[in-house]
């Protein structure tokens, strides 16, 4: 007994704990009609097809999207029927989307050559590789972000590396059919590039964030005022996705691709469902129900303006932008963005890790420690995702225990710091 490794033991069965439940859950959501042409995946699909069938530029369509997931869903109610016993798909009911009734597709172009291929399957295996894809980008994100701790090595390593690969939110975007995949690998470039003083990898990094434009403007701003040299990679790497998506789409499309994003950001209609955002509009929405949508848009977008403001003057008045700094503009990204679902909570990950190498360097936590740190978080998430009112009021006191942390990590260590002065 005396030779067991029982953390290494616990750690194990929690990692396998995870892999388990998630298999399950992905398991039941492919395998029911109801439940994965209601996920995200519906949208990126019927764009792919649309991008196939009549070409890139009627992606953005509203007409043409409508006629694709309409087709998506009474195929899959065709599908249904024939698969039950006394029952031919013949005698399946057709549905009829309106415009306003559909998931919109307000992503940017230069993804379409990805989905177009991807949508060439049925649904199902559609999803399925899109889901591989999306792991795939996870997996990427992973190992950038576990060099920003070339201190853990083999065993701690790898609870690092898989306690990242768990973490519930980057699970509920592929079950989801989402794309934050991309997301997160352009903000693990940015950190470590900005980290390691490597501006151009940095910039470059976050011109990938340009999949969520507004929050690639908040990410990205503040460095017209410190370290430019990033500023200016962003502008190269974007302006090149920029022309790229623009040769896919044409001048029509690209119409279309506005006027998509001003019907997005208005928030009404349509599958957005603003009261189950994570940022300040979705809290508005869930504590004041009664509230106009009107003033909820008014005070969300003046939240955006002031963080972008004041994130730019706390850049310009810093001598050095360092972890608490990232940490700080990845939750007010979050918090203040006009649009940021559940899926975008894979961001979190930015400021955990800089809250891990701020414990590491005030030597509050040792690194067999800080490696079990995104295996908790995963675990938090996973458990807190079972009740509404927690799966998203929770994220808010992580922000601002992972706040405390960056800016104030003693504070969460008081014990220790008594024991010291004692």
């Amino acid at each position: 007994m005396k030779n067991i490794n029982f953390r290494f033991v616990f750690v194990l069965a929690g990692i396998m704990i995870l892999i388990v439940v998630y298999i399950l859950l992905w398991m039941q959501m492919i395998s029911s009609p109801e439940e994965r042409t209601a996920a995200d995946f519906i949208a990126f699909y019927a764009a792919g097809k649309i991008a196939d069938s009549q070409g890139n530029s009627f992606v953005y369509d509203l007409n043409a999207e409508t006629k694709a997931e309409t087709t998506v869903i009474n195929t899959t109610i065709q599908e249904y029927y024939a698969s039950t016993d006394g029952k031919s798909a013949s005698m399946a009911p057709q549905i009829t989307l309106r415009p306003d009734e559909i998931a919109p597709f307000p992503h940017p172009p230069f993804i379409l050559p990805l989905l177009q291929l991807v949508a060439r399957q049925g649904y199902v295996l559609a999803f399925e590789i899109w889901a591989c894809f999306q792991l795939v980008f996870f997996i990427l994100s992973a190992f950038i972000l576990i060099r920003l701790f070339p201190q853990a090595h083999s065993v701690d390593r790898w609870i690092l590396f898989l306690g990242t690969l768990l973490f519930f939110p980057c699970f509920f975007n592929i079950v989801n059919g989402q794309d934050a995949a991309i997301l997160l690998i352009g903000a693990s470039l940015w950190m470590v590039g900005l980290l390691n003083k490597k501006d151009t990898l940095s910039g470059l990094g976050l011109a990938l964030t340009t999949i969520r434009p507004q929050m690639a403007l908040v990410l990205s701003i503040p460095f017209i005022f410190k370290r430019r040299r990033i500023w200016w990679a962003f502008c190269a790497g974007a302006a090149v996705l920029v022309i790229f998506s623009f040769l896919l789409i044409g001048r029509q499309g690209t119409l279309n691709f506005l006027q998509m994003m001003s019907i997005y950001t208005g928030g009404e209609g349509f599958r957005i469902y603003e009261n189950l955002m994570i940022n300040l509009i979705g809290l508005l929405h869930r504590i004041s129900p009664s509230m106009s949508a009107s003033t909820i848009h008014l005070i969300g977008w003046a939240g955006f303006g002031l963080a972008l403001v004041g994130l730019s003057l706390l850049w310009a008045r810093s001598p050095e932008i360092k972890e608490k700094h990232i940490g700080l503009m990845v939750i007010v990204c979050l918090f203040a963005v006009p649009h940021a679902h559940y899926n975008e909570l894979v961001l979190l990950l930015i400021p955990l890790y800089g809250v891990m190498r701020t414990m590491g360097s005030r030597n509050l936590l040792v690194i067999g420690t800080t490696a079990l740190l995104p295996l908790g978080l995963a675990f938090f998430y996973l458990l807190t995702n079972l009740s509404p009112f927690f799966k998203f009021n929770i994220s808010y006191l992580v922000m601002i225990l992972m706040l405390v942390g960056l800016w104030f990590p003693e504070r969460l260590f008081f014990w220790k710091k008594g024991a010291q002065s004692a």
